[in-house]
């Protein structure tokens, strides 16, 4: 008997630092999202594809939600907007070792204006007593009249199988939307990006938090006249452009005699080899420009 395919948009919404990003690449099983302990690390909205049986499962990761200061944020908050039209449910992700506050309240009276279902997935069970647990589920429920509540530990895989079987009973009937194929709708140069901004943001922390962007200047494949005659011909050559918009954060980037930015490059360049599955010689040059995060120029280059 042949099973009933199955298809759902599922987004994954919270505020910042919920653990959103972690959650998607622990359900892919890819690393397709950018993470780090800073907030607001996620810009754009993430798609991850998962195919279970006859379900497929596109997810879709999303900025933290927060009041927009700059253009850029604004941007981000659009992305939001419209992952939640797009989805059939959504997960809302609460850290659940935090408390309750103006920000959830705020989320809670968005989210009772929606006529689809709404999950919420209670994060980071790993930090709580099953007594302080039990007093979180009991809060939040109160909120919304969410149709399931689920306690998961995304860093660590928990409880992610009931999780799961939720999200496979309730996508509704319908073709996949994407070939068997398909995990993600990211570029090997969006991931690159990515992941070097991610490099960025874990090795300065509060330091340099989000007046940072990363573009890709050059990638040169084997052939192209001013490829590195000692690299590995299967390698790959890239140098990114690292945006700053404070010249004090150019010089935190650098640290003493550079020793930060090579931290930086070594690490990234790590992640990509990994990510390319081949030789890679990365290059990261700082470049302050001032008020980036207001400029739709440099945010449609960035692609925000």
């Amino acid at each position: 008997m042949v099973e009933t395919k199955k298809f759902a948009t599922v987004v994954i919404i919270g505020l910042p630092n919920a653990g959103k990003s972690t959650l998607l690449n622990a359900l892919v099983g890819e690393k397709v999202a950018a993470t780090s302990q800073m907030p607001q690390t996620t810009r754009g909205k993430v798609l991850g594809v998962v195919n279970r049986g006859a379900t497929q499962i596109a997810f879709l990761d999303t900025p933290g939600i927060h009041k927009p200061e700059h253009a850029l944020n604004e941007r981000m908050m659009r992305h939001v907007d419209v992952a939640i039209d797009e989805a059939d449910l959504i997960l809302w992700m609460v850290d659940a070792d935090e408390y309750l506050g103006p920000g959830e309240h705020a989320l809670a009276k968005r989210l009772r204006k929606m006529d689809r279902p709404v999950y919420l997935l209670l994060n980071k069970i790993d930090l709580l007593s099953k007594g302080r647990l039990l007093e979180k589920v009991v809060t939040y429920k109160d909120l919304l009249p969410f149709k399931e509540v689920i306690p998961i530990g995304a860093k660590m895989g928990l409880n992610l199988d009931p999780l799961w079987a939720i999200l496979e009973r309730d996508a509704p009937e319908g073709e996949w939307a994407y070939d068997e194929e398909t995990f993600t709708d990211q570029t090997e140069r969006s991931l690159v990006t990515e992941f070097i901004r991610e490099k960025v943001l874990r090795k300065t922390q509060e330091e340099v938090p989000h007046g940072v962007a990363v573009l890709i200047e050059r990638w040169l494949e084997a052939g192209h006249e001013d490829f590195p005659e000692d690299l590995d011909p299967t390698g790959v050559y890239i140098a990114a452009q690292i945006l700053v918009d404070r010249s004090n954060h150019r010089k935190i980037l650098l640290g003493t005699a550079g020793e930060k930015i090579r931290d930086i490059r070594i690490s990234a360049q790590r992640e990509v080899k990994k990510l390319l599955q081949r030789p890679v010689r990365l290059e990261l040059h700082i470049k302050v420009e001032e008020g980036w995060r207001d400029r739709p120029d440099k945010l449609d280059r960035l692609e925000i």
